[in-house]
């Protein structure tokens, strides 16, 4: 289960000129090339919607919205390059959870914040040192109806630990904020054992994500920024599900 996360650690030096190399920002820049035409659609798209969120909110809450903005670009660029299989995951996952945190901390989803801290650590920085990461990815499907159980018990258990932690916090929204840490966690367990069935918990959490974030914002503690990126999220979850490339099309049964 944690082979990959092994082999980084152990051969770190090696890996670490992965990224201190010569010419590591024009293949950088490579990979984001020779994608799919709705890839490049659902990054434009998602640049005016946040172009719109900055204008709407930057009067209020100038340094929230600039942050807001960046992370709500990269979080989608990061989500899309993971879909196309580029190395360009990596640094637009580690700068959008930084700054989706930091937006996080100063509306007061403190869950939310840290779940970006444990993407950033266990994601992220080894998508960086790995850029073979995500290299032939083959989902499995639950072997039976036993498995679902078994995950379905952890998020709840997760769910449970982390409403009580959180509660004892000053946070204004714990029970959504609880919720969505929780699924992210069942989610990336799921990635981790690179189960297809992840999708139905990302899909979910990303419209539980939505309403954290729509209620955040009625609230005084936020914009539209993280609702449209993860409006966008939602709409690449249903690309997965049905494209000919998805990842429920590179299934072992």
């Amino acid at each position: 289960m944690f082979d990959r996360y092994k082999d980084v650690l152990t051969h770190l030096p090696e890996y670490s000129h992965n990224v201190f190399r010569k010419g590591y920002f024009t293949w950088l820049l490579n990979q984001c090339k020779g994608w799919g035409a709705l890839s490049y659609l659902l990054l434009a798209f998602n640049f005016v919607l946040q172009i719109i969120s900055l204008v709407q909110s930057f009067g209020q809450t100038p340094l929230q919205s600039i942050i807001a903005f960046i992370g709500g670009n990269l979080s989608v660029a990061c989500v899309i390059g993971i879909s196309n299989r580029s190395g360009i995951q990596g640094w637009a996952g580690a700068i959008s959870a930084i700054c989706i945190a930091t937006t996080g901390f100063m509306a007061g989803n403190f869950a939310t914040a840290w779940e970006q801290i444990g993407y950033l650590f266990f994601l992220d920085l080894f998508c960086i040192l790995d850029p073979k990461w995500n290299d032939n990815i083959q989902a499995e499907k639950f072997s039976s109806w036993v498995e679902w159980i078994k995950y379905g018990i952890f998020f709840g258990f997760a769910w449970v630990i982390i409403y009580f932690i959180f509660s004892l916090t000053s946070d204004p929204r714990v029970f959504l904020d609880s919720l969505n840490l929780a699924m992210a966690i069942t989610g990336s367990l799921l990635e981790l054992n690179r189960k297809r069935e992840q999708y139905y918990v990302w899909t979910i959490s990303s419209i539980f994500t939505i309403a954290l974030w729509t209620q955040t914002m009625l609230q005084g503690d936020g914009n539209f920024a993280l609702i449209f990126s993860y409006s966008i999220f939602f709409l690449n979850d249903m690309y997965a599900f049905f494209s000919a490339r998805g990842w429920f099309r590179n299934t072992v049964q």
